[in-house]
């Protein structure tokens, strides 16, 4: 009886793999893949620059880029998040809808803690036909002789002259 139930389990088993495994092909009506289609008016970027070089920078003073940008597409395009890679960078984008043949930017601020050469990647996320791209800035950073310290500012308490 064992056998016999271990051969009827055996044959199921076979079954349903087999069933599991028959692939149907798709019909002429329906399409192979479901990419979703481009809309041939939407918004598109046009940057000055995509990859910005600072060149040696000094450690623990924060340096900015701004990477500018022209929509010519035939609609808005809206900026709907910029992902930094590390704490190190501080972003800000334009918010509201850049129309057709306006300009908007992307800001990136980086205070580089270590020495060295760097490179960061921030990701712009829009509605534009190129939906998710890569903006680069990149440099070395070269030792600070105050490494550590911040620079000493003016302000009411250290102003000379009482």
């Amino acid at each position: 009886m064992k056998k016999f139930t271990l051969a009827l389990t055996f044959v199921f088993v076979s079954g349903a793999a087999v069933f599991a495994q028959t692939t149907t092909t798709p019909s002429s009506s329906t399409p192979a893949t479901s990419t979703p289609a481009v809309n041939p008016n939407a918004g598109e970027f046009s940057w000055v620059e995509e990859t910005h070089d600072f060149g040696t920078i000094p450690q623990g003073i924060p340096v900015k880029n701004k990477f500018e940008f022209t929509n010519v597409g035939k609609e808005p395009i809206i900026i709907s998040t910029v992902v930094k890679t590390c704490g190190c960078t501080a972003l800000d984008w334009t918010k509201e809808p850049v129309m057709p043949g306006q300009k908007g930017y992307v800001l990136a601020e980086f205070n580089a803690a270590k020495e060295g050469p760097f490179t960061k990647a921030i990701t712009v996320q829009s509605d534009s036909k190129t939906p998710t791209m890569k903006l680069i800035f990149k440099g070395t950073v070269q030792k600070s002789e105050q490494a550590g310290s911040v620079p000493e500012q003016q302000n009411i308490f250290n102003q000379g002259g009482n």
